[in-house]
């Protein structure tokens, strides 16, 4: 899990961070989402939450070259993600199945129904490419499938490269003089509460 790593690199740095980050691992996803809904609508930190990370199915199972960034467009989140991820030396690409929904289909959205901004990265590829075949592969052999075990490959290099880009992400915009906002265009703006 990506989270713990980069609450352990945050806490073994030292660093006083601006705003408190809370890791939070949830559960009955495929229930419904149900574990992000209860803490998204009972978060135990007080004060209001300004941002959420969805760290669902990274899937380092090939060199990090793309990050797939869902919700880049929707809140000033996405361009701060992409330019740290640039620095890295790694692409950006929009939801490359954008019919599939996947932002309002997973845990990020709980958060985004209560108007917090919210990013969703995972590994991408080019579509037709050598790495969007590996992921094909893997959503038609391993994905919810007996074979999903720890005994698949996994790309520790690309995994330790996609946890730095994100652990300075969370530094920066936990340490930001102003809270991520969305973007006046955003479909989902309007869940953002009056006064909020």
């Amino acid at each position: 899990m990506p989270f713990i790593e980069i609450a352990c690199a945050i806490k073994e740095s030292g660093a006083k961070l601006k705003r408190s980050v809370a890791f939070v691992a949830v559960t009955g996803e495929e229930k419904g989402l149900l574990g992000s809904k209860f803490y998204a609508e009972s978060p135990t930190i007080k004060g209001k939450m300004v941002s959420e990370l969805n760290m669902d199915m990274f899937l380092p199972i090939h060199p990090l070259r793309i990050i797939k960034l869902l919700g880049i467009d929707e809140s000033d989140l996405g361009p701060r993600f992409q330019r740290i991820a640039e620095k890295h030396g790694v692409k950006i690409q929009r939801d490359p199945q954008p019919e599939r929904n996947i932002f309002i289909r997973s845990d990020q959205y709980n958060f985004v129904k209560q108007g917090v901004p919210s990013l969703y990265p995972a590994f991408g590829a080019e579509p037709g490419s050598e790495d969007d075949k590996i992921q094909k592969a893997w959503l038609q052999e391993r994905y919810h499938a007996v074979s999903d075990d720890l005994s698949q490959p996994v790309d520790k290099e690309g995994a330790a490269k996609f946890i730095e880009i994100l652990i300075e992400f969370t530094r920066e915009v936990a340490d930001a003089p102003q809270a991520p906002q969305w973007k006046p265009e955003s479909f989902f703006r309007r869940f953002v509460k009056p006064g909020a």
